[in-house]
């Protein structure tokens, strides 16, 4: 078949460079208190791994971040399309919560929790050890962020493919970041442009085409810089 690309792609596979991607995903919160969150949402969230969260509802913003404390399959739902969607539940704890930001989760909570909890003053419990959890109405928009790496197969001038444990939706667009050196790296906006299995023996592994987007003049400096590398590596005579 006729290579149809704009930009010839060289295999990194021997080499240890991993791509990273910002996810947001919608949650819904199950619960919350001053020291955490319990949530559910479509991925596994990593027991220890530290996470961004938005919360936003009622004109308010309240933007945390938390570790995985704990993490399990709760149950899968069917899309449209018959295909099964893992559910997970998780727990965060709260890390680096200033006094001003206990502030502002003491009053989101204040205006969001449902009618049981509404006769329970929040600012006598700041001080106890352990924080009461409260079920609150359903914000506007939840969203988490967390970065996830992936092996680079493959990379050029237009694009890379990488290898994922999880299938991504094409044409979904994410902050990226390719790491070449530990202080060479760059920067730039992803689109997911193919996706397909690679089933071996033991595990299943997707392999993620993606075009570069929204990628500085500097980034592009560094990447061409690399790829130029490449190429002269690529005409090197391979030994006898």
């Amino acid at each position: 078949m006729k290579e149809r690309r704009r930009y010839k792609r060289f295999i990194v596979d021997i080499l240890d460079i991993n791509s990273s991607m910002i996810f947001a995903k919608n949650v819904k919160i199950h619960d919350i208190s001053l020291g955490g969150v319990a949530l559910r949402v479509d991925k596994r969230l990593n027991i220890g791994s530290e996470y961004g969260m938005k919360i936003e509802g009622k004109g308010k913003v309240l933007s945390l971040k938390g570790i995985v404390i704990w993490s399990f399959l709760s149950e899968s739902l069917i899309d449209t399309y018959g295909n099964a969607i893992p559910v997970y539940r998780a727990g965060l704890q709260f890390t680096n919560v200033t006094n001003d930001m206990k502030s502002e989760i003491e009053s989101f909570i204040d205006d969001h929790k449902k009618d049981l909890g509404k006769q329970v003053d929040i600012s006598s419990i700041r001080g106890t050890r352990l924080h009461l959890r409260f079920k609150i109405e359903a914000p506007e928009k939840a969203i988490l962020s967390f970065h996830e790496s992936y092996k680079v197969k493959k990379i050029g001038l237009g694009g890379m493919l990488v290898e994922s444990d999880h299938a991504l939706e094409i044409e979904h667009k994410f902050p990226m970041e390719i790491a070449f050196t530990e202080d060479k790296a760059i920067e730039f906006l992803g689109r997911v442009a193919s996706c397909y299995e690679v089933k071996n023996r033991d595990t299943h592994r997707y392999h993620v085409g993606v075009e570069y987007l929204d990628i500085s003049e500097r980034n592009k400096v560094v990447l061409h810089e690399f790829v130029r590398l490449l190429d002269n590596m690529d005409q090197w005579p391979s030994s006898v």
